[in-house]
């Protein structure tokens, strides 16, 4: 276990301030992890020294190996009554309640070996830290949302939601379902209004609405599955209509953001910010966003799957068609243009939802390549970040084998980075099944 030297509060991605791991933690948290993390980083015959094959047999295998990686660093307890450790900026806290958003980002990573591979250890987890955070916030906190929440932004509250419905997908717990219909409902009643037309901004700044809001309907989609209230249904399609209507562009792929414009947005005027440089998509920074946009993809093919209506069909197609062409980078792998701590939460949906439709194929020997790159990447024991907990068994956002996202401080070693990255990998592990 290896630790880097310790940096006061700065800004990270998108803003926000990432929290440092003070030194007592950070021996308390060496002692807790040294006698697992050294089984962690043995290499066994045949591994590089990343810790794993650099071709690895299946991405089955991959996947179970990410996940071990995830719960030796972040899972306090057994599988059936433990949880995740509290973090705020990815970074474990030594008190308070951390940020519920970012453990969301490990629940996205197991649902898709819950949900589709029928893995029950996965099932178990999801559950156990659903009864945790149950009994950690009242009802209305766990609704809550804005400046003073534990979800101050619209994506914070809407990653929640998602991760709600997942609860409530696994466990049958009522609790977790109405969480999901009232947090929902309160961001629309927050961030919802006539300016621009219609949409949810991305903040109380009021100064861009936003892809990121994509999270909302799919969350508004699974309260209404689950529920068959059409009410759900009708805040699912107006975000989505207002994101097809001011977001979709010409080569079918989504701005991230859609400006107020001055005075609310001096920085950009009136419309998709980025519009003068279309083609500006790179790691570390875009005027896409692919979480996003999988985001689409996977509500167009849910919504053909509610429907049966055709044209839902030819909508996902579109818009994964659309990934492929342009998301991915000379190698054949996805681009992780935006966000490193939530490029992966669509991953699972994704590939569950478009795998079956003839036509995603290209698009899923893409997240496959992804996968396999990223397992590749797995830091090994010689792994030191600028600060915090360094070692063997983080998945680092720079995918394409560079360093922009540590150099930008999202650090492979801390958890959402981490787990939105094995969420490519437990997505990919789950793909076997007929076309339809």
């Amino acid at each position: 276990m290896l630790f880097s030297r310790l940096h006061p509060l700065s800004s990270g991605p998108k803003g926000r301030g990432v929290a440092r791991i003070p030194p007592p933690l950070v021996a308390i948290a060496a002692v807790a992890q040294v006698v697992a993390l050294r089984a962690a980083d043995e290499l066994s015959p045949g591994k590089s020294s990343s810790g794993i094959d650099s071709s690895p047999s299946t991405l089955q295998a991959a996947a179970a190996l990410a996940v071990r990686d995830l719960m030796v660093h972040w899972w306090i307890g057994d599988a059936s009554s433990g949880h995740l450790q509290p973090t705020h900026g990815g970074c474990a806290v030594t008190n308070g309640r951390g940020v519920i958003w970012e453990r969301a980002t490990v629940i996205c990573a197991l649902e898709p070996l819950a949900s589709f591979e029928g893995d029950a250890n996965a099932r178990e987890r999801i559950c156990a830290q659903w009864r945790y955070d149950k009994s950690q916030y009242t009802p209305k906190e766990l609704q809550a949302c804005g400046p003073g929440s534990g979800a101050p932004w619209c994506d914070d509250a809407a990653w929640e939601a998602m991760y709600y419905v997942i609860a409530y997908q696994q466990s049958g717990d009522p609790d977790a379902l109405a969480a999901a219909k009232g947090l929902l409902e309160n961001i629309h009643a927050r961030w919802s209004d006539e300016q621009l037309d219609g949409g949810l901004w991305y903040n109380d700044q009021r100064k861009v609405k936003s892809l990121y809001a994509v999270a909302c309907v799919y969350g508004a989609l699974g309260v209404y599955q689950a529920t068959g209230d059409h009410h759900d249904l009708d805040l699912a399609l107006a975000e989505y209509n207002w994101i097809e209507t001011h977001l979709l562009r010409a080569d079918h792929l989504y701005w991230c953001d859609f400006s107020a414009g001055p005075p609310a947005n001096p920085a950009h005027p009136a419309g998709p910010v980025g519009v003068e440089r279309p083609g500006s998509i790179q790691t570390a920074g875009s005027v896409t966003y692919l979480g996003g946009n999988l985001g689409m993809a996977a509500c167009q093919a849910w919504l053909y799957e509610l429907t049966g209506q055709e044209s839902w069909r030819t909508a996902a197609l579109r818009t994964t068609t659309a990934v492929h062409e342009h998301l991915r980078d000379s190698t054949g792998c996805f681009v992780n243009d935006r966000d490193a701590f939530t490029n992966g939460f669509f991953a699972g949906a994704w590939a569950q939802r478009v795998a079956g439709l003839r036509g995603s194929e290209p698009a899923l020997e893409d997240l496959r390549r992804t996968a396999r790159a990223i397992a590749r990447r797995r830091t090994g024991p010689g792994y030191i970040p600028l600060y915090g907990p360094g070692g063997a068994g983080f998945y680092p956002g720079d995918w394409d084998g560079g360093s922009r996202w540590e150099s930008k401080e999202s650090l492979a070693s801390m958890m959402h980075v981490s787990a939105a990255s094995v969420s490519f990998i437990t997505a990919a592990a789950c793909l076997d099944r007929p076309a339809r």
